[in-house]
């Protein structure tokens, strides 16, 4: 009898600890959506990964971007060991729609950041709260560390800028010098003339206050650069050839959460927003790099050496102004072959630096 209870516990241990592993494993896989009330408006949050990890906050770019097809990268490479919260800023993604200008602003958006902040935190108790920004993300997070690094335990600057003109100062130089290399080199005549309008158009972009930038700014970030044979966003051309058949891929925006109808809907606010945030001289004229001075907490520093839409010289103009960050605990990579989208561009350099940076100071 007691062989036949001893076979019968065996067997049910047997049978009862993988189940009870798998009831583990769902318990810390977390994949929710959440509204945040913040001033005249709500925030989206998708919160996805391991709710045992530590949290750490994605903030998108733009100004107007989305969050939610970052998770396309991240749930490869972070969302086992993090628990990631990705947040539509105000105005962009699924979060409420924004006409109201005087809402859209840097200040405006640190303040809801803190909110979210907050917020998250009072979900969280147990969990120190960090935060990773790309592009405008990370100046959005810089902006939020002068005032609020008290709540943030670490923070990753994803090809951010604290300088808001020398990116387009340094890329009107660049264009200039290609510009004039193409008028020499060229044996078309039609060719030519049209560099010398480029040229024309540079000039008078230099030489403006940009106050009323956005359309001067898709001429400088994009029209311009394809005339000119060259991308201020990508260095790897067959990272952007991956980046457009995603574009494709109806899987793509199901794991993102969105339907097309839902993708253009985003993709005009994304315009509305941006269109306010580059028609603002106060954006356009953004300098913190001595502001930055105050950050104390750890902070990874990464761009591409190809990043000309914030100037190849932004990562290290930040990491030097950093100078409260004690030396242990500040980083900088610039990665070679790659310019603004990292992710995409050199995902395995990229990834394995944000994991051990991560791994370092989150708890």
């Amino acid at each position: 009898m007691r062989i036949k209870e001893q076979k019968f516990h065996l067997s049910f241990l047997l049978f009862i600890t993988p189940l009870f592993f798998l009831a583990c494993q769902k318990e810390t896989k977390m994949d929710t959506e959440l509204f945040i009330p913040v001033e005249k408006s709500r925030l989206y949050v998708r919160l996805v990964g391991n709710a045992d990890k530590p949290l750490i906050i994605n903030l998108h770019g733009g100004p107007g971007a989305f969050s939610g097809f970052e998770h396309e990268f991240n749930r490869k490479h972070l969302e086992d060991d993090y628990l990631i919260a990705y947040l539509d800023q105000r105005g962009g993604g699924k979060s409420d729609v924004c006409t109201d200008s005087t809402m859209l602003t840097m200040q405006q958006f640190v303040k809801d950041l803190d909110v979210v902040v907050d917020s998250l935190q009072s979900k969280f108790k147990d969990k120190s709260i960090n935060l990773i920004g790309s592009s405008w993300g990370g100046t959005l997070g810089l902006l939020y560390m002068i005032e609020h690094q008290d709540k943030i335990n670490s923070f990753a600057c994803v090809s951010g800028k604290a300088d808001g003109v020398y990116p387009i100062k340094a890329l009107i130089q660049r264009e200039q010098q290609l510009a004039r290399e193409l008028i020499e080199n060229s044996k078309d005549s039609a060719a030519k003339n049209q560099y010398r309008k480029i040229l024309t158009k540079l000039k008078e972009i230099d030489e403006s206050d940009l106050g009323q930038f956005f359309d001067d700014m898709n001429l400088l970030k994009h029209k311009f650069p394809e005339e000119l044979g060259f991308n201020a966003y990508w260095a790897n051309p067959k990272a952007k050839e991956i980046a457009v058949e995603l574009g494709k891929d109806s899987a793509y925006y199901a794991r993102a959460r969105y339907t097309k109808t839902e993708f253009g809907e985003a993709m005009e606010k994304y315009e509305l927003v941006n269109r306010v945030f580059r028609n603002t001289p106060s954006y356009n004229h953004l300098n913190i790099i001595d502001e930055i001075a105050v950050i104390t907490k750890p902070v990874l520093v990464l761009q591409g050496e190809s990043d000309y839409a914030i100037g190849v010289e932004q990562a290290n103009m930040i990491y030097k102004h950093l100078k409260s960050v004690p030396e242990g605990k500040k980083e900088l990579k610039i990665i070679p072959n790659a310019a603004h989208n990292l992710n995409l561009e050199a995902e395995e350099l990229y990834f394995d630096t944000v994991k051990s940076f991560f791994g370092k100071y989150s708890d």
